[in-house]
């Protein structure tokens, strides 16, 4: 199997995973504040990378030094993301995700000096087309605005921003890191910065452990094993495989796998041209990624 098809095969099923986040995190923030369901996502993962770590421990702990400023970027997308998502609308934070493919391109020639072919452009092109049928055509159907809330939207971008060049920077650590190293910094250092903004919401939202169900659990599990642990390690994996423009192409397949995800999970109703949509995105990754 090339190195091509290995990225393609993680995107996928980075794409799948990655699709129920939303609609599962929806379950577990109806009884977890969103900050303390976060920073247990991320210590309940910290607790199970911890013990591959400890096999080369001294590395690990250099590695950490060098992996601090990369790993803060992911932190600050995450934290920028969860703080923008409780101003403005769920379906604004996607659309303004699918420029991650197009901000990374751009970040990649100029920072990686990597080249942008007639045939990448026009894959990134396409499957920017598509994603947006995708996501514009159900707002438009339920009448709902576009505008969200200016702050965060102002927010989401900056986690859009930080996220893009965090790819870039992730595959050029990867020239003396291991995925593995580089994923487990990132989930260890956003534990200690989610760590304050814990102990503000246990004050702020007093007793809220005591009121949660079975649901809840499921959708932190689900967020610690596969929307964390497995989701950021095929990310690296298509970064190291594919390039950082080739992975960042998920976030156009994302959306399609996330209204799927929805209509199984919360009943959301699908439209006929979120397919055609679909087809549009997959064309889009497979004119980006094929040589």
């Amino acid at each position: 199997m090339s190195d091509r098809q290995k990225a393609l095969l993680s995107i996928f099923a980075y794409s799948v995973l990655a699709g129920a986040i939303a609609a599962i995190t929806k379950i577990g923030l109806s009884q977890i504040p969103p900050f303390s369901f976060a920073f247990m996502r991320f210590l309940l993962a910290t607790f199970i990378v911890t013990p591959f770590i400890f096999r080369k421990r001294k590395s690990f702990i250099k590695d950490m030094k060098i992996l601090l400023p990369v790993s803060i970027l992911a932190t600050v997308n995450i934290i920028f993301f969860t703080t923008g998502i409780k101003l403005t609308t769920a379906d604004i934070s996607q659309i303004l995700y699918t420029t991650v493919p197009i901000l990374t391109g751009v970040l990649a020639y100029f920072m990686l000096g990597d080249k942008l072919s007639l045939r990448k452009i026009s894959g990134i092109a396409v499957g920017f087309i598509g994603a947006s049928l995708a996501l514009f055509v159900p707002i438009i159907a339920r009448g709902e605005k576009f505008s969200g809330n200016l702050l965060g939207n102002v927010l989401l971008i900056i986690a859009v921003i930080s996220w893009s060049i965090y790819m870039i920077l992730s595959k050029k650590a990867q020239k003396t890191h291991s995925i593995f190293h580089i994923t487990a910094a990132f989930i260890i250092v956003t534990t200690f910065v989610l760590f304050p903004f814990f102990l503000f919401e246990s004050v702020s939202y007093y007793g809220w452990w005591t009121k949660i169900g079975f649901s809840a659990i499921a959708s932190l599990l689900y967020m610690v094993l596969a929307g964390t642990i497995a989701t950021y390690l095929l990310n690296q994996y298509a970064i190291r495989h594919g390039g950082a423009v080739f992975a960042s192409m998920t976030f156009y397949l994302t959306p399609i796998f996330g209204f799927t995800a929805a209509f199984m999970i919360l009943g959301e109703t699908l439209s006929p041209l979120l397919f055609f949509g679909a087809i549009l995105a997959l064309i889009g990754v497979f004119l980006t990624t094929s040589r």
